[in-house]
């Protein structure tokens, strides 16, 4: 789609009003019931009306696609919400209705394992989300994080400021979607995180992130944590962040924050400032 990346692109959905109904799908894989009841819990008592979508807890890839594609066709829904599944996003992002998605936007929110949903919406409708708490959903105030020095990322911290769409997320679904539904990066703040990924991984999917030209134009980047990754991690991310001579701040807490929005990163002050997902 290729779109520029300034406030007149950014495509704000409704926020949402109690009474709204949102539907619960399952891109992932087949939500867990717990799951899917404990989100089910927390949506209601924000005085939501929750549905859940007919294949949620089944294992068909094509069922669970026409789940997401009825929610965004479905006038009564007003916001699509993921249930954690088995992180196969990438499976059935590409049968989604983007024509629908830009002509009727509705929110789309999950947590960090919907990054290439996210990542593909923006692509291909210009549409912003939401990750984590729906709490956000509902007013349409920036939200601010802080930088903890002390967290592991924090001391990849350097100086300056930029301003640019936030896009990314999980490292491992950013690198998914090179290629077919990952954004031009170019005037983009770079979210990054990861889980579970050793230094070695890191560095191979930031090579050819970079060798295809993906990360050129890049006007900061924005470090979340980075778990369960073994040895060498901050030694890979700083070759890497450091090379790529943008402000960047690091020892973020990303789980509840707008994407696909614009955002004002400040390292000398360890701020990351984000513009509402809802309009």
């Amino acid at each position: 789609m290729g779109l520029a990346y300034n406030e007149v692109d950014v495509v704000q959905p409704p926020r949402l009003r109690a009474g709204d109904e949102v539907r619960l799908v399952a891109p992932g894989g087949p939500a867990i019931r717990r799951d899917a009841e404990a989100i089910r819990a927390r949506l209601e008592g924000l005085g939501l009306r929750v549905s859940a979508g007919a294949y949620t807890f089944q294992e068909s890839e094509t069922h669970r696609a026409e789940d997401l594609n009825r929610a965004l066709r479905d006038p009564g829904v007003r916001a699509l919400v993921a249930v954690r599944g088995d992180r196969r996003e990438h499976r059935i992002v590409n049968r989604l209705d983007f024509n629908t998605a830009a002509a009727h936007p509705k929110l789309f929110i999950a947590g960090g394992d919907g990054a290439i949903v996210h990542l593909a919406l923006w692509e291909r409708a210009g549409l912003a989300g939401l990750r984590g708490d729906p709490a956000g959903a509902f007013g349409a105030e920036r939200v601010t994080l802080v930088s903890d020095p002390k967290a592991p990322t924090g001391e990849l911290t350097t100086t300056g400021r930029a301003r640019g769409v936030l896009l990314g997320g999980d490292q491992d679904q950013v690198a998914a979607a090179a290629g077919w539904v990952l954004p031009s990066l170019s005037g983009a703040i770079l979210l990054l995180e990861g889980d579970g990924l050793a230094a070695g991984h890191i560095d191979r999917q930031l090579t050819m992130l970079r060798n295809a030209g993906r990360l050129d134009g890049l006007r900061g980047v924005a470090v979340g944590r980075y778990t369960d990754c073994g040895p060498g991690v901050l030694d890979v991310l700083h070759d890497w962040c450091g090379a790529l001579s943008v402000p960047l701040i690091g020892g973020l807490d990303g789980e509840n924050l707008p994407v696909g929005t614009m955002a004002e990163l400040d390292a000398d002050a360890g701020t990351l400032t984000v513009d509402a997902a809802v309009s």
